[in-house]
């Protein structure tokens, strides 16, 4: 007997509870799924055509308060509407209650029938009474230009503080800053945009500084000096003296390591110890100068390179590109390391790569790009990618290409925006000085997600 009063009470609750939800849920259906008569929105829409691939897999969004139906994610670009397409909808009233109103027509439409797409349609969907009519605007999104070529625009010119043979630009607390050596003098600028630009007052960071070797982790500045001493700043304009053993000279910054289960957090460098060049690690306090006491490789970059550093799984990652070594010579590999202190030349002899000076490589989308450089008396203005971490490389078809009026040219400086939708190239150097900015971008990574 109590089972039984059990059981009834339950199921009068979880009645009560499916009433409750429906009446919630607001989609207006009887437990005798009839449809409500004032009920005129459309539920789904899809297109077909045998001769469009892909159509059949394009998901459409209903916006029932604006009245628009449309793929968020456009088509390929390119392809082509050319005859008309079945479509198939849903709504509150069933099907076969929808109406052409495109130009002005009133042509009925029934599941599988055809119209055409090639543009906006106008659609009246009719409720179970007849009267109550909701419209839409039915639109098929078509990449309109091709995803994967890039586009480039000059965005400033004629900067006089990139009027300088030793200048360095750097992206640092969602700024652009640029050290420039005029007169003799360190000057700083920055801007918020890369077109405006506001002359900093600074103080710490002497004149000996090596402009170019100034280095962003994001939450530092780094640089070192033609002596072999090593300078940080944490807030953009105060630099201070690191502590360093006096045996130890700085000669180049090869990148920051960040703090990962797998390897430990620190500054990569090459100092001069004695009469040798090695590699050294230094913690993140300036404490611990780790170094080895073999050279650095002969092939390996003093200078001229350009470094990238990143998380890979649970490892943290710099890599080094091109440059010129301690004989004076160009190079084309990539080379990386995990810890700071121990590098391997990922590129083998038959790397794609030109011989480069003053190169610039940034990740991008899923791969390395590279793009300028010097490679004996010729400025490179073919771009490179990379999608395996820098061990092979392949040239970039032409839709990516520099333009034409963008001059070649070596020691630039390659920032990207803070969104890493669009890239920065600051100056730089051919037979003169160019000072000025461009702006650059894969066309797919301005499409919204």
């Amino acid at each position: 007997m109590k089972t039984t009063l059990k059981k009834g009470l339950y199921l009068l609750g979880f009645s009560a509870l499916v009433s409750l939800m429906a009446s919630c849920l607001g989609n207006g259906y009887t437990n005798d799924d009839t449809y409500p008569m004032t009920d005129a929105e459309l539920l789904s829409l899809s297109l077909i055509s045998d001769s469009v691939p892909l159509l059949d897999s394009v998901v459409f969004t209903i916006d029932q308060r604006n009245g628009m139906i449309f793929n968020y994610d456009s088509m390929p670009y390119q392809t082509v509407i050319i005859d008309s397409v079945n479509i198939a909808y849903i709504s509150g009233a069933g099907t076969d209650n929808v109406q052409n109103i495109t130009n002005g027509d009133s042509i009925w439409v029934k599941n599988g029938d055809s119209i055409s797409i090639s543009a906006p349609q106008t659609l009246k969907v009719y409720a179970l009474d007849g009267k109550t009519t909701k419209t839409y605007t039915l639109q098929l999104n078509i990449h309109q230009v091709d995803p994967d070529s890039m586009q480039y625009a000059q965005v400033a010119s004629e900067l006089l503080f990139l009027q300088a043979e030793d200048t360095k630009t750097v992206a640092f607390n969602n700024q652009f800053l640029t050290y420039s050596r005029i007169d003799n003098q360190i000057q700083l600028y920055s801007s918020s945009d890369a077109v405006n630009w506001t002359l900093q007052s600074f103080s710490g960071l002497p004149a000996n500084a090596v402009i170019q070797g100034i280095y962003s982790n994001g939450d530092h500045l780094f640089a070192y000096t033609d002596d072999g001493e090593l300078y940080i700043d944490s807030i953009g304009n105060q630099w201070k003296l690191a502590n360093k053993p006096s045996s130890i000279k700085v000669k180049s910054i090869l990148g920051y390591l960040s703090a990962s289960p797998n390897n430990p957090e620190g500054l990569s460098l090459i100092v001069k110890v004695d009469t040798i060049n090695t590699f050294a690690l230094v913690d993140k306090n300036f404490t611990q100068w780790n170094y080895n006491t073999t050279a650095i490789p002969s092939d390996f970059p003093l200078s001229g390179f350009s470094n990238y550093s990143y998380q890979q799984m649970y490892l943290s990652r710099i890599n080094v590109f091109g440059g010129v070594s301690a004989n004076g010579l160009a190079q084309n590999a990539t080379w990386a390391t995990s810890d700071g202190r121990y590098w391997a030349k990922l590129s083998n002899d038959n790397n794609a790569l030109p011989l480069l000076e003053g190169a610039n490589v940034f990740y991008y989308g899923k791969g390395f790009w590279l793009i300028n450089g010097k490679s004996e008396n010729d400025y490179n203005k073919d771009v490179y990618y990379s999608p395996d971490g820098g061990i092979t490389w392949q040239l970039q078809p032409e839709k990516c290409r520099l333009p034409e009026d963008y001059l070649g040219r070596f020691g630039a400086s390659l920032v990207m925006s803070q969104d890493n939708k669009q890239f920065y190239i600051f100056g730089g150097k051919q037979t003169d000085i160019l000072p000025e900015v461009w702006r650059g971008f894969l066309n797919k990574m301005q499409f919204d997600h």
